[in-house]
């Protein structure tokens, strides 16, 4: 191959790219994007998103401030500090009189009634998503330890010295199901009480889980590092080789000096050269140490040449521009709708077999630093597919690519 031809070849390539202000704004977009969520989600404590149990945010929403308000308020923990938001129920948004509450919010209503001769009542209502009840668990599982902690302070503080006949109150840490635990002693007393029966002492053991939990801003982020890879080598690349056959440049090139192999490698240099920056400038964004990455740089390649071979194969294949952008639109729905229904019927083997089995995993492992021996088997996979999609387009490209 003449370096001089290629050299030609690729510039025509960029040139046409410049004036092409469509894939230029895209990728614009995209960058914004990314820079839109690094400056909008920065806290990965929580998991990206700030979303806990479904719901972004839960409003702490109380009649007058007391005591357990006070409390609450001070004891919040730092990983639901951006979810919780404290207001009196005057401050709410109210439709008719009713509190109104937007999508992906939940609330705990504490209302304190105080009756002279009587104990004082404190009403809590737990205002959760329709039909999903444990929306906000990790919120309750919060404020029912520590509404107990404020009730023993007070409780401590009326008592004075006869505070020390209390009896030890239990651990209420999260995960470790004291509300479950007291609430079986008290029922083997009661049993204990009716019939002197013995009932079996509970013990509750946790342990976590090898995995993470999904980090959803690394989610996103591998969604626009493959999208970006995707846009350049597979929706690119097609149409604009169909727009070169149907101008009839593709036949002008075949009739210059550049050979077909000399004509194909300098798409193959422009394209994933192309996606491979974006896709990095987009990594960058998300995480400036991903660049320093071996395993990044592989998997990007991988995915990168693997998507080119897809490309260059429905453009040998398509015929018009339009024939092209709905090949591509289609070859992406067709395989999301396979690795779909593999994934929910538990079809073994056949994911293996796609190339969009294996990248966004080794990409957003990539991403999130969390690379593991199994991440290079799934490199492995990605690279054997692309080498296997590099040398069908080639060999398609030859046969019919100038028809």
């Amino acid at each position: 191959m003449r370096p001089y031809i290629l050299r030609a070849l690729v510039h025509k390539e960029f040139s046409r790219h410049l004036a092409n202000r469509g894939g230029i704004a895209l990728a614009l977009l995209l960058v914004a994007s990314a820079v839109l969520l690094s400056v909008f989600a920065p806290n990965e404590a929580a998991d990206g998103t700030g979303m806990v149990g479904g719901v972004h945010h839960c409003f702490i929403d109380f009649d007058r401030p007391t005591s357990l308000i006070k409390h609450l308020q001070d004891n919040v923990p730092d990983n639901l500090k951006q979810q919780i938001k404290f207001r009196e129920i005057g401050n709410a948004d109210t439709v008719n009189g009713l509190i109104v509450y937007p999508v992906g919010t939940g609330a705990l209503q504490i209302r304190q009634v105080s009756e002279p001769g009587k104990p004082r009542v404190v009403q809590v209502n737990v205002w959760h998503p329709d039909k999903e009840a444990n929306a906000l668990a990790p919120y309750e599982a919060w404020f029912w330890s520590e509404s107990r902690r404020a009730f023993r302070a007070d409780a401590e503080k009326k008592l004075g010295d006869r505070a020390s006949k209390l009896a030890a109150e239990p651990t209420f840490d999260p995960g470790t199901d004291w509300a479950v635990l007291e609430a079986h002693d008290e029922f083997a007393r009661r049993v204990k009480d009716a019939g002197s029966v013995q009932v079996p002492k509970l013990e509750i053991g946790r342990k976590g889980l090898g995995g993470k939990v999904l980090d959803f801003r690394a989610a996103i982020a591998t969604g626009m590092v493959v999208f970006a890879l995707y846009f350049a080598c597979v929706y690119l690349l097609p149409t604009l080789n169909c727009e070169e056959r149907e101008r009839g440049v593709l036949l002008a090139q075949a009739l210059s000096p550049a050979s077909p192999l000399e004509i194909l490698a300098a798409k193959f240099l422009f394209y994933p050269v192309m996606g491979m920056g974006l896709a990095a400038i987009l990594a960058g964004i998300y995480r400036f140490e991903v660049l320093g990455s071996l395993f990044f740089w592989l998997s990007l390649l991988s995915v990168a040449a693997g998507f080119l071979g897809i490309g260059m194969t429905v453009a040998t294949l398509a015929k018009t521009q339009r024939a092209a952008f709905l090949g591509a639109m289609c070859y992406l729905l067709s395989m999301s709708m396979i690795l779909l229904i593999c994934s929910i019927n538990g079809i073994p083997y056949v994911p293996y077999l796609a190339l969009e089995y294996h990248g966004p995993r080794i990409l957003h492992a990539a991403l999130s630093g969390d690379v593991h021996s199994y991440h290079w088997a799934h490199l492995i996979g990605a690279i054997g597919l692309a080498t296997a999609w590099l040398f069908a387009a080639g060999w398609l490209f030859q046969r019919r690519g100038w028809q």
